[in-house]
């Protein structure tokens, strides 16, 4: 099957590929695809958004490759690095595109400007103001996407580039993921189109690439930066300048049959993110509208070829897509959701929170008991010394991540609280909003009756996955078991 390449620009593309990881490791199924390749374009390599994604992806990665098997409703969509793919030698172990002559250099150095004549040097100022030209680029573009349409413009020669052009065959797709209201995304979307599209000898598989299908999503502001003394960037300017990259899309992008299929999300009301210019301090915390945005990639990959061609370079047919919900709320549940979406995220995310609360709050604890059928029955145990050490770190790290990346969500200004990630122990079958569990079943006969009953589903399911190894065994068991008290108990 096909590849997707994903091109995720800036820290609010991070933000969406960690969101698509979390739900892709949920159970969301993403179709037409055999394997999802990240490429992160971001100047600040030490952007706190950047490197939790990478954690992420590196931690999925590694407890798929451990865990996975056609009984697995986890973890189940591939994640590979750039350099995995092929044997085109080595690019990047961490799926990230570096640009070259960005680090410790300011933009000046870069485009040599103390080198320039008198009169080039006068002309350059016209069009770069004096901080623009001593921006450090270490530190992203801080918003200024003339600045990144300079920088990025050197992508097409990159090694990565050519790695990725080697590797792309004619039944792959490409996403691209960025903002428009900041610097590297604004820029770095129109140009990476370009250069896909218009991608000549001698680059690898350049007609592939000229009629690729290519899908995007654009996220227009959803948040508003607190001015502080570690930020330059100034949010009341968002608006006019997504109006400025969208007047420019309209002839470049949009106008022009460069893309397939062209999603648009935002939102009015905006989280106020704590300002940081870049490098570990720029982690925003999470919001609906990344989550929402990480659809779009699900739903393009849904989408069938015929839908999607190409002629000399241009989409014949290109769409547009926006996203809304069914119920206006300040807190968003399952039930505000539209039936696509409730269909598509409602009960996977269900189950793996389930999945969460137990492994978190009981594993341990119910490891002391040696009579625990589904941890010491059969052939393959489940136990503490029976799983690979570090498969259940990067398990619990993973898991961490969910809680946070959900907590975040409920805390926003918009907040989406479908499910309660810190519920444990008798109510651990209440982790949806307003949909207790049956109450004709469990009559609050004791504390522990739900806990009770998630173990004794999975000590009757656990027989049918002894002949996998504990890794594959255990994803199996819960896949299975988390479904069944999802649809049973309640009533997904």
């Amino acid at each position: 099957m096909a590849k997707l390449f994903l091109f995720a620009i800036g820290g609010t593309g991070s933000r969406v590929v960690k969101a698509l990881t979390l739900l892709l490791a949920s159970g969301v199924e993403m179709k037409n695809v055999d394997r999802v390749v990240p490429i992160i374009i971001d100047p600040d390599s030490s952007n706190g958004d950047l490197t939790r994604t990478v954690d992420i992806l590196k931690t999925y990665k590694e407890i798929r490759e451990k865990t996975w098997s056609e009984k697995s409703g986890f973890f189940g969509a591939r994640i590979s690095s750039l350099d995995e793919l092929g044997d085109g030698g080595f690019v990047s172990d961490n799926f990230r595109f570096d640009i070259d002559g960005v680090k410790e250099q300011l933009f000046k150095e870069f485009i040599g400007y103390s080198e320039l004549e008198r009169n080039s040097r006068a002309f350059i100022s016209l069009l770069f103001s004096k901080p623009n030209l001593d921006a450090d680029m270490d530190m992203g573009f801080l918003g200024n996407p003339n600045i990144g349409s300079v920088v990025l413009n050197k992508f097409k020669n990159s090694d990565s580039f050519v790695k990725f052009a080697s590797n792309f065959e004619q039944d792959d797709r490409i996403f691209i993921v960025s903002s428009i209201f900041g610097g590297t995304g604004a820029a770095g979307f129109p140009l990476i189109l370009k250069n896909i599209r218009d991608a000549k000898h001698p680059t690898p598989h350049h007609s592939f690439l000229r009629d690729a299908k290519i899908g995007a999503v654009t996220v227009l502001p959803y948040f508003a930066v607190r001015a502080n003394e570690d930020t330059t960037i100034d949010s009341n300017r968002f608006i006019s300048k997504t109006k400025a990259a969208l007047s420019y899309y309209s002839r470049n992008v949009s106008g022009n049959g460069a893309i397939n299929a062209l999603y648009y999300i935002g939102d009015q009301i905006t989280n106020e993110q704590e300002g940081a210019d870049g490098s570990n301090k720029q982690r925003n915390k999470a919001h609906f509208i990344e989550l929402a945005a990480a659809l779009s990639i699900v739903d393009f990959m849904d989408l069938a070829d015929a839908d999607l061609h190409v002629e000399s370079g241009r989409a014949t047919d290109p769409k547009f897509y926006e996203f809304g919900i069914q119920n206006e709320s300040a807190s968003i549940h399952f039930g505000d959701l539209g039936k696509e979406t409730y269909d598509l995220i409602a009960k996977p995310l269900t189950r793996y929170t389930l999945f969460q609360s137990l492994m978190e709050n009981h594993y341990e604890e119910l490891n002391k008991n040696k009579n625990e059928a589904w941890l010491y029955h059969g052939n393959n145990k489940l136990s503490e010394d029976a799983l690979d050490s570090r498969l259940r770190r990067s398990i619990g790290n993973f898991n961490k991540h969910f809680r946070e990346w959900m907590k975040e969500m409920e805390q926003s200004s918009v907040s989406f609280h479908p499910l309660d990630v810190s519920v444990a122990g008798k109510d651990i079958y209440n982790p949806v909003t307003g949909r207790p569990a049956k109450k004709d079943f469990f009559k609050r006969l004791s504390d522990g009756a739900h806990l009770h009953h998630f173990r004794s589903v999975l000590s009757k399911l656990s027989t049918e996955y002894d002949h996998l190894n504990p890794g594959k065994k255990l994803i199996a068991l819960f896949s299975h078991a988390t479904n069944e008290i999802s649809e049973k108990e309640i009533k997904m």
